[in-house]
């Protein structure tokens, strides 16, 4: 490790991350008295939870700003014990309101505490495929830019106290042993009526 000769001992310096990332969790940074072309060995990054194959994983990306503290003053003897935002590499929102985790591509969770709008989102980097759960409106919207498969190896119910609706340009329903409906009441609609296609009840 090139630290130099003359480096100042601290016990917290700002430094810049060069390389990312270290099988063990680790990065090499660059501190404020190296040269350009100089930098640390591997230092290890605290998080808020590490166990075996389990934890908390965010590392810090290349050209980072982080925060290294030394133990006891050893500058060889460093961690990395935070991320620091800078003019360069600014929060991922300025809403004081939101609590906000954006990875690099964009995919982003988002605690929204506004009053009287609070919500939980949970956005792809397309901004087409999202959970959004609605506080306010005790509502739970899902929505997705292209397929959307939901699959159960096990039983797959579906309940409302209030209606169920279904719509789309082709439905298709199809068991593979038994098919039953029951209500009060039952209305197939079509524009020409219904009829009974090879054991199959088709509207038409």
């Amino acid at each position: 490790m090139t630290t130099g000769h003359n480096a100042p001992h601290h016990s917290l310096v700002p430094a810049t991350v060069t390389k990312s990332y270290h099988k063990l969790g680790r990065v090499k940074v660059r501190y404020p008295w190296m040269d350009d072309d100089d930098e640390s060995d591997w230092i290890a990054v605290a998080a808020p939870m590490a166990g075996g194959q389990c934890g908390s994983f965010f590392m810090p990306e290349e050209n980072d700003q982080v925060l290294v503290a030394f133990s006891h003053g050893h500058v060889e003897r460093s961690y990395i014990i935070g991320a620091l935002w800078n003019n360069t590499n600014k929060p991922p929102d300025d809403d004081r309101e939101k609590r906000q985790l954006k990875s690099r591509s964009g995919h982003t969770i988002t605690l929204d505490d506004t009053d009287n709008a609070e919500l939980i989102s949970i956005i792809d980097k397309s901004g087409k495929n999202k959970i959004v759960l609605d506080a306010k409106n005790n509502t739970i919207t899902i929505e997705c830019g292209g397929d959307l498969t939901i699959k159960s190896q096990g039983n797959l119910a579906v309940q409302s106290d209030k209606d169920v609706s279904i719509k789309g340009a082709n439905v298709t329903i199809e068991a593979q042993q038994k098919l039953a409906a029951k209500g009060q009441s039952m209305a197939l609609n079509g524009p020409q009526g219904v009829k009974v296609n090879d054991g199959a009840l088709e509207v038409v």
